[in-house]
């Protein structure tokens, strides 16, 4: 146990060698952590699950990597008495890491604590990908985030709503839908308005609707209720 304690000491400080500190706990275990993430961790329902903080902690543990493996290097490159240009070039590669590493702990930390910033960051998203057709009658063709009101602009084919009743009938099934969804429920009930904006072949409007979390009614909680009692039985 002593032993170890030396090496880890000694690994710090700077008095082992720089091509097992560069190559093995630096290079090798990188590789190690990227596999972790990209082929098992990122495939399992813990992954930017903001309910659970198990991502963010892991994200953690990787920039103290980070810090550490610099500590080590720049002070092993300092003492390295071999190449300039080995020296250099190593103590290049793991600054240029540290930083990489803390730019992103900083975005995964909005992500969890600002929810505002993990909406306009799916919001941009979907804006890259647009137009994307949502069936055969629709297709969304803009989307963007004001203050608590998130516009979403939809394009109709074939579509027709030129009567008052058809219109309201078209209304209470965009709005149910919304109200049954998980997704959108979850926005609701964090006080955000959605606007479903609907135009033609030349963008004339056909119908705006507007729903917000009073115009769910209580079914907005029957549905939480009924998800949770899903999640607990593995059903979702």
């Amino acid at each position: 146990m002593s032993t170890n304690k030396n090496y880890f000491y000694k690994l710090i400080s700077g008095e082992t060698s720089l091509v097992v500190v560069f190559w093995f706990w630096f290079i090798f275990l990188s590789f190690l952590i990227e596999v972790f993430f990209e082929m098992f961790f990122m495939q399992t329902k813990y992954a930017q699950n903001k309910e659970n903080y198990l991502e963010f902690f892991l994200y953690f543990i990787i920039l103290i990597y980070s810090i550490l493996i610099f500590s080590a290097i720049f002070r092993t490159a300092n003492k390295y008495k071999g190449s300039r240009i080995w020296s250099f070039f190593s103590k290049a590669l793991v600054s240029i890491n540290l930083l990489f590493s803390i730019n992103f702990f900083i975005e995964v930390s909005k992500f969890y604590f600002f929810e505002d910033y993990a909406l306009e960051k799916e919001i941009e998203s979907f804006k890259d990908k647009l137009p994307i057709q949502i069936d055969m009658n629709s297709t969304l063709i803009d989307i963007y985030k004001k203050d608590k009101t998130i516009y979403y602009k939809y394009q109709l084919h074939e579509v027709f709503l030129d009567d008052k009743n058809l219109k309201n009938k078209f209304k209470k099934q965009i709005q149910d839908s919304l109200c049954e969804d998980r997704s959108t429920v979850d926005l609701l009930k964090r006080e955000y308005i959605l606007n479903y904006m609907y135009v033609g072949k030349k963008q004339e409007e056909i119908v705006e609707i507007k729903t917000d979390k009073k115009a769910c009614g209580d079914s907005i909680d029957d549905l939480e209720i009924l998800n949770n009692v899903l999640e607990k039985q593995g059903m979702i």
